[in-house]
Protein backbone atom coordinates (compact mmCIF):
# COMPACT_ATOMS: atom_id res chain seq x y z
CA UNK A 1 0.00 0.00 0.00
CA UNK A 2 1.58 3.50 -0.84
CA UNK A 3 1.29 6.67 1.25
CA UNK A 4 -1.52 8.86 1.25
CA UNK A 5 -1.84 12.06 2.15
CA UNK A 6 -4.87 13.74 2.64
CA UNK A 7 -6.94 16.64 4.70
CA UNK A 8 -9.76 15.66 6.53
CA UNK A 9 -12.56 17.56 8.13
CA UNK A 10 -15.28 15.52 10.57
CA UNK A 11 -18.59 16.54 11.34
CA UNK A 12 -21.00 15.25 14.13
CA UNK A 13 -24.48 15.80 12.79
CA UNK A 14 -27.77 14.80 12.92
CA UNK A 15 -28.83 11.65 10.64
CA UNK A 16 -31.89 14.15 9.60
CA UNK A 17 -29.05 16.74 8.76
CA UNK A 18 -27.78 13.93 6.92
CA UNK A 19 -30.68 13.09 4.54
CA UNK A 20 -31.02 16.63 3.81
CA UNK A 21 -27.62 16.52 2.26
CA UNK A 22 -27.89 13.17 0.68
CA UNK A 23 -30.32 13.48 -2.23
CA UNK A 24 -27.23 16.26 -3.32
CA UNK A 25 -24.61 13.67 -2.92
CA UNK A 26 -26.57 11.21 -4.98
CA UNK A 27 -27.11 13.45 -7.99
CA UNK A 28 -23.30 14.76 -7.85
CA UNK A 29 -21.16 11.97 -6.67
CA UNK A 30 -20.68 8.36 -6.93
CA UNK A 31 -21.08 5.80 -4.62
CA UNK A 32 -18.07 3.67 -3.15
CA UNK A 33 -18.33 0.45 -5.29
CA UNK A 34 -17.49 -1.69 -2.41
CA UNK A 35 -20.79 -0.79 -0.19
CA UNK A 36 -24.23 -1.57 -1.47
CA UNK A 37 -27.31 0.96 -1.49
CA UNK A 38 -26.81 1.00 2.79
CA UNK A 39 -23.14 1.07 2.85
CA UNK A 40 -20.35 -1.12 4.63
CA UNK A 41 -19.31 -2.68 7.78
CA UNK A 42 -16.19 -1.51 9.36
CA UNK A 43 -14.39 -2.80 12.11
CA UNK A 44 -11.17 -2.00 13.56
CA UNK A 45 -8.86 -3.00 16.38
CA UNK A 46 -6.63 -0.70 17.70
CA UNK A 47 -3.41 -0.72 19.74
CA UNK A 48 -1.85 1.64 22.01
CA UNK A 49 1.27 2.39 24.45
CA UNK A 50 1.70 1.29 27.81
CA UNK A 51 0.67 4.39 28.95
CA UNK A 52 -2.20 5.00 26.36
CA UNK A 53 -0.23 7.83 24.64
CA UNK A 54 -2.13 8.24 21.34
CA UNK A 55 -5.18 8.13 23.45
CA UNK A 56 -3.73 11.34 25.54
CA UNK A 57 -2.61 13.10 22.45
CA UNK A 58 -6.08 13.27 21.63
CA UNK A 59 -7.36 14.44 24.44
CA UNK A 60 -4.79 16.97 25.07
CA UNK A 61 -5.11 18.19 21.69
CA UNK A 62 -1.79 17.75 20.44
CA UNK A 63 -1.31 18.28 17.04
CA UNK A 64 0.63 15.56 15.80
CA UNK A 65 -0.91 12.55 16.53
CA UNK A 66 -0.70 8.59 15.33
CA UNK A 67 -3.00 5.61 15.28
CA UNK A 68 -2.07 2.10 15.09
CA UNK A 69 -4.61 -0.10 14.30
CA UNK A 70 -5.91 -3.34 12.36
CA UNK A 71 -9.25 -3.42 9.86
CA UNK A 72 -11.45 -5.69 8.31
CA UNK A 73 -14.95 -5.09 6.36
CA UNK A 74 -16.09 -8.96 6.84
CA UNK A 75 -15.90 -10.85 9.49
CA UNK A 76 -15.31 -14.04 7.12
CA UNK A 77 -12.07 -12.42 5.05
CA UNK A 78 -8.73 -13.66 4.86
CA UNK A 79 -6.76 -11.01 4.78
CA UNK A 80 -6.58 -7.38 6.76
CA UNK A 81 -5.23 -3.91 6.62
CA UNK A 82 -2.30 -3.24 9.13
CA UNK A 83 -2.47 0.97 8.84
CA UNK A 84 -0.57 3.50 10.37
CA UNK A 85 -2.08 6.90 10.44
CA UNK A 86 -0.34 10.18 10.96
CA UNK A 87 -2.14 12.90 11.36
CA UNK A 88 -1.13 17.10 11.87
CA UNK A 89 -4.37 19.10 12.81
CA UNK A 90 -6.45 18.44 9.31
CA UNK A 91 -3.43 17.27 7.28
CA UNK A 92 -2.95 13.09 7.42
CA UNK A 93 -0.92 10.26 5.91
CA UNK A 94 -1.84 6.78 6.18
CA UNK A 95 0.37 3.97 5.42
CA UNK A 96 -0.34 0.32 5.77
CA UNK A 97 0.45 -3.12 4.35
CA UNK A 98 -1.69 -6.22 4.27
CA UNK A 99 -1.71 -9.19 6.90
CA UNK A 100 -2.83 -12.67 7.19
CA UNK A 101 -6.08 -13.62 9.95
CA UNK A 102 -3.14 -15.44 11.29
CA UNK A 103 -0.90 -12.50 11.52
CA UNK A 104 -3.69 -10.58 13.20
CA UNK A 105 -4.50 -13.34 16.12
CA UNK A 106 -0.40 -13.16 17.00
CA UNK A 107 -0.76 -8.84 16.80
CA UNK A 108 -4.16 -9.42 19.27
CA UNK A 109 -1.36 -11.60 21.48
CA UNK A 110 1.28 -9.27 21.40
CA UNK A 111 3.38 -10.96 19.35
CA UNK A 112 5.07 -8.20 16.20
CA UNK A 113 8.02 -9.96 15.16
CA UNK A 114 6.57 -11.37 11.86
CA UNK A 115 6.74 -7.66 10.75
CA UNK A 116 10.48 -8.21 10.41
CA UNK A 117 10.50 -10.37 7.98
CA UNK A 118 8.58 -8.08 5.84
CA UNK A 119 10.33 -6.20 2.89
CA UNK A 120 8.31 -2.74 3.36
CA UNK A 121 10.00 0.00 4.83
CA UNK A 122 6.42 0.88 7.01
CA UNK A 123 6.03 -2.81 8.44
CA UNK A 124 9.56 -1.42 10.31
CA UNK A 125 8.16 1.79 11.41
CA UNK A 126 5.02 -0.03 12.90
CA UNK A 127 7.49 -2.89 14.29
CA UNK A 128 9.40 -0.19 16.18
CA UNK A 129 6.77 1.74 17.16
CA UNK A 130 5.01 -0.75 19.09
CA UNK A 131 7.97 -2.08 20.65
CA UNK A 132 9.21 1.08 21.60
CA UNK A 133 5.99 1.96 23.35
CA UNK A 134 5.22 -1.60 24.32
CA UNK A 135 2.06 -1.27 22.75
CA UNK A 136 -0.85 -3.40 23.35
CA UNK A 137 -4.56 -3.84 21.75
CA UNK A 138 -6.61 -1.98 23.14
CA UNK A 139 -10.34 -1.82 21.80
CA UNK A 140 -12.59 -2.77 19.25
CA UNK A 141 -14.45 -0.18 17.20
CA UNK A 142 -17.54 -1.22 14.63
CA UNK A 143 -19.60 1.31 12.24
CA UNK A 144 -21.91 1.36 9.36
CA UNK A 145 -20.23 3.31 6.23
CA UNK A 146 -21.93 4.57 3.67
CA UNK A 147 -19.12 6.67 1.38
CA UNK A 148 -19.01 8.26 -1.68
CA UNK A 149 -16.14 9.42 -3.81
CA UNK A 150 -15.79 12.41 -6.53
CA UNK A 151 -12.66 12.10 -8.80
CA UNK A 152 -11.24 15.90 -8.76
CA UNK A 153 -8.82 16.41 -5.42
CA UNK A 154 -9.80 12.65 -4.87
CA UNK A 155 -12.45 13.67 -2.95
CA UNK A 156 -14.20 11.07 -0.42
CA UNK A 157 -17.29 11.62 1.34
CA UNK A 158 -18.16 9.54 3.90
CA UNK A 159 -20.83 8.92 7.15
CA UNK A 160 -20.34 6.98 9.57
CA UNK A 161 -23.55 5.55 11.83
CA UNK A 162 -24.45 3.13 14.59
CA UNK A 163 -20.64 3.52 16.16
CA UNK A 164 -20.07 0.87 18.79
CA UNK A 165 -17.19 -0.58 20.74
CA UNK A 166 -16.63 -4.05 21.95
CA UNK A 167 -15.41 -3.01 25.40
CA UNK A 168 -12.89 -5.62 24.67
CA UNK A 169 -9.43 -6.11 22.29
CA UNK A 170 -10.67 -9.19 21.62
CA UNK A 171 -12.84 -10.64 19.18
CA UNK A 172 -12.47 -8.80 15.92
CA UNK A 173 -13.34 -12.24 13.85
CA UNK A 174 -16.59 -12.66 15.49
CA UNK A 175 -20.15 -12.75 13.60
CA UNK A 176 -21.62 -10.19 16.18
CA UNK A 177 -19.72 -9.14 19.01
CA UNK A 178 -21.48 -7.22 21.58
CA UNK A 179 -21.53 -3.97 20.77
CA UNK A 180 -22.06 -0.95 23.20
CA UNK A 181 -23.14 2.39 21.62
CA UNK A 182 -20.93 5.04 21.63
CA UNK A 183 -22.64 7.79 20.24
CA UNK A 184 -26.75 8.59 20.47
CA UNK A 185 -28.69 6.83 17.41
CA UNK A 186 -29.82 9.96 16.11
CA UNK A 187 -26.05 11.35 15.68
CA UNK A 188 -23.56 10.41 12.93
CA UNK A 189 -20.19 11.77 11.87
CA UNK A 190 -19.67 12.63 8.42
CA UNK A 191 -15.80 12.89 7.39
CA UNK A 192 -14.56 14.83 4.33
CA UNK A 193 -11.67 13.80 3.02
CA UNK A 194 -9.71 15.20 -0.38
CA UNK A 195 -6.20 16.02 -1.52
CA UNK A 196 -4.50 19.10 -2.43
CA UNK A 197 -8.42 21.48 -2.68
CA UNK A 198 -11.52 20.59 -1.96
CA UNK A 199 -13.97 21.79 -4.98
CA UNK A 200 -16.19 24.39 -5.35
CA UNK A 201 -19.29 21.79 -5.91
CA UNK A 202 -18.25 19.94 -2.77
CA UNK A 203 -17.37 23.38 -0.70
CA UNK A 204 -20.95 24.18 -1.79
CA UNK A 205 -22.84 20.64 -0.50
CA UNK A 206 -21.19 20.85 2.83
CA UNK A 207 -21.27 24.43 3.66
CA UNK A 208 -24.61 24.56 6.13
CA UNK A 209 -22.01 22.10 8.57
CA UNK A 210 -19.42 23.91 8.52
CA UNK A 211 -20.53 25.52 11.70
CA UNK A 212 -20.37 21.86 13.04
CA UNK A 213 -17.53 21.14 12.47
CA UNK A 214 -15.33 19.61 15.04
CA UNK A 215 -12.38 17.15 16.61
CA UNK A 216 -14.02 13.92 16.63
CA UNK A 217 -11.88 10.58 17.31
CA UNK A 218 -14.31 7.48 17.70
CA UNK A 219 -10.80 5.62 19.24
CA UNK A 220 -11.22 8.24 22.09
CA UNK A 221 -14.80 7.80 22.58
CA UNK A 222 -14.40 4.38 22.65
CA UNK A 223 -11.85 4.28 25.40
CA UNK A 224 -14.62 5.80 27.65
CA UNK A 225 -16.12 1.98 27.91
CA UNK A 226 -12.38 0.05 28.37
Amino acid sequence: MQTVFRKEIKYIIYRSDFLRIKKHLDAVLEKDAHGGPDGYLVRSLYFDSLYDRDLNDVLDGVLEKRKIRIRIYNPEQEKAKLEYKCKSGTDGRKNGLQITREEVHKMEHMDYSFLMDRPEEIAWEIYRRLLSGAYTPKTIIEYQRLAYIYPVSDVRISFDTDIRTSGTPFGLYESAPLGIPVMMPHLGVLEVKYSGFLPTIIKELIAPLDHVAVANSKYAVSRLFV
